[in-house]
């Protein structure tokens, strides 16, 4: 639990009593929000990170041996026009959300800066109205670990390759090699293979 906190946090962590707070940063596309799941407003990186229902209550932050996309769930007042504009307006899909410890002294200011301890992107959004808990707002959000899993749609291409590096040939004879019928250890002369061209590329469909 310790690793990566300042020894006076770390100190404050192993006791048999300490008060910890949570904060989130949301970067919606119109702006980002601070929040936090105590009361009041904190005051660090030269930001004010709002308390008092923006933020209601985060899911537990797991991490393993395996390399897992972890996901956690952050329950987000739905009274505050801010965060329901952004849930119902705004593309946030695959947006930052970073999580944050902090640890307060008896006096409720902190005792240093608080120690991330989650980075992902924003997934889903689920609204609630008028339910027991009152209006909320859940959002799901996943690990950076989740991009291993996600597909970068990119081709085996020359196209696509000139997209990402332009003037790399590396694809440039993909259509002269695809369909080609090697003949491994065939007597020819000078090499051990060849292979067939398509008819409509030479005209006479000849074997080089």
């Amino acid at each position: 639990m310790s690793r990566g906190f300042p020894n006076d946090v770390a100190t404050a962590l192993a006791q048999q009593h300490v008060a910890i707070v949570t904060f989130a940063k949301l970067e919606f596309p119109s702006g980002t929000v601070y929040v936090h799941n105590s009361i009041g407003t904190y005051t660090w990186g030269s930001q004010d990170w709002l308390g008092v229902g923006d933020l209601g209550s985060i899911s537990q932050v797991q991490e393993g041996l395996d390399v897992s996309p972890y996901s956690i769930t952050l329950t987000l007042s739905g009274l505050d026009a801010t965060i329901s504009g952004a849930a119902l307006t705004e593309d946030y899909y695959l947006h930052p959300v970073t999580v944050y410890l902090g640890v307060l002294e008896a006096d409720d200011t902190l005792i240093a800066d608080p120690t991330q301890i989650w980075a992902g992107f924003m997934d889903q959004m689920n609204v609630t109205v008028g339910a027991d808990g009152g209006d909320a707002i859940e959002l799901v959000a996943e690990s950076e670990l989740s991009n291993f899993n996600r597909s970068l749609n990119l081709m085996y291409t020359n196209v696509a390759q000139q997209e990402k590096s332009s003037g790399d040939l590396f694809f440039n004879f993909m259509h002269k090699v695809e369909g080609a019928k090697i003949k491994w250890g065939a007597p020819t002369s000078g090499n051990n293979f060849n292979y067939e061209t398509d008819p409509d590329e030479t005209g006479e469909g000849d074997t080089r």
